[in-house]
């Protein structure tokens, strides 16, 4: 198997809210759309694709898990705006948390999918 090119897709039962979300996030219109069933964006380096489940695909149907199998990771410069940009845009943030390689905070996208904000202690270093 030679693998060609690969990317990340979630689904999004609030494929609107949840384009528009990503939009927001990447200050860029999506690169590939067609209404109410796929969204793609390509930003820092990263492919995601955003599609509507299908009624087979369906989040009822999907298994009920407690923590999100993946997450989407965006390092950051200045953590505190990060925030304070999704904070407009809806999203749910956790507490800022100290971790032994910088700090983080989880936001969720409006179906819940997961996005870690990462500001390495190299970055707040030098901007201090």
């Amino acid at each position: 198997m030679r693998i060609q090119k690969a990317w990340v897709t979630i689904a999004a039962s609030q494929f609107d809210r949840s384009v528009n979300f990503y939009q927001q996030l990447f200050q860029q219109e999506p690169q590939i759309f067609t209404p109410e069933k796929y969204a793609e964006f390509e930003a820092f380096g990263i492919r995601l694709g955003i599609y509507r489940p299908t009624v087979e695909e369906s989040p009822e149907k999907a298994p009920i898990t407690l923590f999100p199998a993946v997450s989407l990771c965006v390092q950051i410069e200045k953590l505190e705006e990060a925030i304070a940009l999704l904070d407009r845009i809806d999203a749910f943030i956790s507490e800022i948390r100290t971790v032994s390689h910088g700090r983080e905070a989880y936001a969720y996208d409006p179906d819940g999918n997961r996005i870690i904000l990462y500001e390495p202690n190299s970055i707040r270093e030098n901007n201090q």
